[in-house]
C-alpha cells in the first residue's frame, strides 16, 4: 500500500495537520514537563529539611521526582523518535504523577502547603496524567488501525475497549484464513 492507498483506507497521513497538530501538542506537554520537573528536583534537594520523622524523607521525596523526571525523559524521547513503547512511557509516566498528588495532598493536608498541593494537582499532576493515558490510547489503536489496514481487514477497526487482548491475533488470524480461501 503506498501513502495514497492508505489514506484512502482512513489511515491518517504523517503529513495530516491535525495529526502533526496533535503531535506537536504532545511534545510540547511532555518535554515543558520534563524541563520544568529538572529546577523543581534541584529546588527540592536545597530547601527539604534535614530532619524529619523518617530519615530518608529527603532521598525519597528527591528519588520519586527523579524518576518522575526519567518517566517524562523516556516518554518524550520516545514520542520524538515515533517509537511504540512511548505507550508505556505514557502509562507509567501518568502512573507517577497521580501517585505524586496523592502523595502531595495526604501529606500536606492540614499544613500551610495544603493549598499548593491541591493547586498543583488540579492544574498540572491529574490534567497531564489524564492526557497521558488519552495519548497512550490513541497510540494504541491506531496502531491497531494500521495493523488491520494494512492486512487488508475490510471491516471497521473495533472500538478499543471492546477489543480483547488477543482480539488484534484473532482478527488477522481471520483475515488471513480468508486470503487462502480459494
Amino acid at each position: 500500500m503506498d501513502q495514497n492507498d492508505l489514506q484512502k483506507a482512513g489511515l491518517p497521513s504523517l503529513k495530516d495537520a491535525q495529526l502533526r497538530h496533535m503531535r506537536q501538542l504532545f511534545l510540547t506537554v511532555v518535554t515543558g514537563g520534563f524541563v520544568v520537573l529538572v529546577p523543581w528536583i534541584v529546588y527540592l534537594a536545597l530547601v527539604l529539611p534535614d530532619q524529619h520523622p523518617e530519615n530518608a524523607w529527603n532521598a525519597a521525596w528527591v528519588g520519586f521526582d527523579t524518576l518522575l523526571l526519567l518517566g517524562l525523559f523516556t516518554t518524550t524521547w520516545g514520542a520524538w523518535r515515533r517509537r511504540q513503547y512511548t505507550v508505556i512511557a505514557c502509562v507509567f509516566t501518568a502512573t507517577l504523577l497521580l501517585c505524586d498528588a496523592w502523595f502531595d495532598i495526604s501529606l500536606d493536608w492540614g499544613t500551610s502547603d495544603e493549598t499548593a498541593s491541591i493547586l498543583s494537582a488540579v492544574f498540572a499532576e491529574v490534567p497531564l496524567a489524564l492526557y497521558l493515558f488519552y495519548a497512550a490510547m490513541r497510540i494504541v489503536r491506531m496502531t491497531i488501525r494500521s495493523a488491520l489496514l494494512l492486512a487488508g481487514y475490510p471491516g471497521p477497526v473495533p472500538q478499543f475497549h471492546k477489543l480483547s487482548i488477543g482480539g488484534l491475533n484473532e482478527l488477522l488470524k481471520s483475515v488471513d484464513a480468508r486470503r487462502e480461501q480459494p
